[in-house]
């Protein structure tokens, strides 16, 4: 079996800093030194051009009072050509000009024919170098031409390689030297963060957003054990009633002191707090499942009415003990769901408008969907007791009961809308309440569209 080598290296902060800011430095040296050496060799080219434009007026005047033995006789290292404005060759110090090809098309002297002075560069890759030329018209037959070799870019940096590779060095030195630094200052910045009092802490405005978070977490964690435990004691008490219930029923029926009778009764309160247990059992599960996000089943598309139709079949006798009318309105809405918990929320909602409404009530439960954006709701509206306006904000807190003794009368266990309210989250859909007391209750749920 291939182990995973590189999930096995440490990675260090404070190395990517040294090594980013190394190589912007090495980066920011070589560009510099392009630059300077374009610049500084751009600046002695026009240098040479000065040079042999004087060079060719000197010439010139010479040619004037001495003619052209004037000009064969001058001990120049430079290149001297006449050219006539034909573009024949009459003279050159460095070659034989009988022999020498038409200029009229070189650039400096078709430049110096049209404009008095002409000047051009020529590349020889084969022996890297440069020839520049200067041309002065000198009357309208005749043309001074003077021209040099010049070393290419590539001759000058070899040439300079050695105080540059100085350079580099000492620049990468340098750079090497900050950024360890800089990469030990900002390392010790988040090193010195107090985990547990993240705001409190003086920090680059950089790494704000991370204590903010930090802190953000920190809160959520401390909601989260708070959560629990509360969510702990409930559940402690909750199981310690029935049970406490079933266990002072059976010491009774075991010690013999009760009649048949008497006995019949005690099973038949034994039997309901094992019912109430098993109900708060399953309730629990399945908002521990929603808390923490494990249900298994994939989301399909599915019919809120046809699950809100096959509700009212399951709960219709419960619905006829208590001579409560049950109506279902609407068109069919598709939502993308998971069918077991959908069903578990229009349960809670229709099963909660059966057991706290009034004898002979009425329950209008309606599916619609809104043509303009696609969501689909869900309202389950009851004739019940209503719910205090100071208890809107707690009835979908876990084990919150308006009326405890009642909801035991009833069997409730506090959980029904808390599981509601995290299937909702769940799917992503948004929960409404309007209740007035004495009247009635309308839970209204809306999901997104598909």
């Amino acid at each position: 079996m291939k182990k995973n080598v590189s999930a096995g290296k440490k990675k260090s902060m404070a190395f990517e800093i040294f090594r980013n800011t190394f190589l912007v430095g090495a980066l920011v040296y070589f560009v510099c030194s392009a630059v300077f050496i374009d610049q500084l060799y751009k600046y002695f080219e026009q240098q040479i051009f000065r040079e042999l434009e004087t060079e060719a007026e000197l010439a010139i005047q010479g040619y004037r009072k001495g003619g052209i033995d004037f000009v064969q006789g001058i001990d120049i290292r430079n290149r001297i050509t006449l050219i006539d404005s034909g573009g024949n060759v009459l003279f050159d110090n460095h070659a034989d000009y009988a022999e020498m090809e038409n200029h009229l098309e070189r650039e400096e002297v078709s430049e110096a024919l049209k404009k008095g002075k002409g000047y051009s560069s020529r590349y020889s890759v084969t022996l890297m170098k440069k020839s520049l030329y200067a041309a002065i018209r000198m009357d309208e037959n005749t043309i001074m031409r003077v021209s040099c070799d010049q070393h290419t870019v590539g001759i000058l940096v070899f040439g300079m390689s050695q105080p540059l590779l100085l350079l580099f060095v000492i620049a990468l030195i340098i750079s090497g030297v900050i950024a360890t630094l800089l990469a030990k200052q900002i390392t010790e910045s988040i090193n010195k963060i107090d985990l547990d009092n993240p705001r409190d802490c003086q920090v680059y405005e950089e790494l704000k957003p991370f204590t903010e978070r930090i802190a953000d977490e920190n809160y959520e964690k401390s909601q989260r054990e708070e959560i629990r435990h509360q969510f702990t004691a409930n559940v402690s008490h909750e199981l310690k009633t029935p049970l406490t219930s079933i266990s002072g029923f059976a010491e009774l029926m075991k010690d013999g002191s009760v009649d048949n009778q008497t006995m019949m009764d005690f099973a038949g309160d034994i039997y309901n707090e094992s019912q109430r247990l098993i109900v708060l059992v399953n309730d629990i599960i399945k908002l521990s499942r929603l808390d923490e996000q494990s249900i298994s089943l994939e989301k399909t598309r599915i019919n809120l009415k046809e699950i809100a139709q096959s509700v009212c079949e399951t709960l219709h006798q419960a619905a006829q003990k208590k001579d409560v009318t049950v109506n279902l309105i609407g068109t069919d809405g598709f939502i993308s769901g998971v069918p077991q918990v959908i069903t578990e929320m229009v349960y809670n909602l229709c099963d909660n408008a059966i057991k706290y409404n009034r004898q002979g009530g009425r329950i209008d439960i309606a599916v619609s969907v809104n043509a303009a954006d696609g969501t689909v709701t869900l309202s389950v509206k009851d004739t019940g007791i209503g719910i205090p306006e100071n208890a809107r904000e707690r009835v979908f807190e876990r084990f919150y009961c308006v009326d405890k003794s009642r909801s035991k009368q009833v069997g409730g266990t506090g959980l029904g809308l808390s599981i509601v309210k995290h299937g909702a989250k769940y799917h992503n859909a948004r929960i409404y309440l309007d209740s007035t007391e004495g009247v009635g209750s309308k839970f209204t749920v809306v999901f997104p569209a598909e």
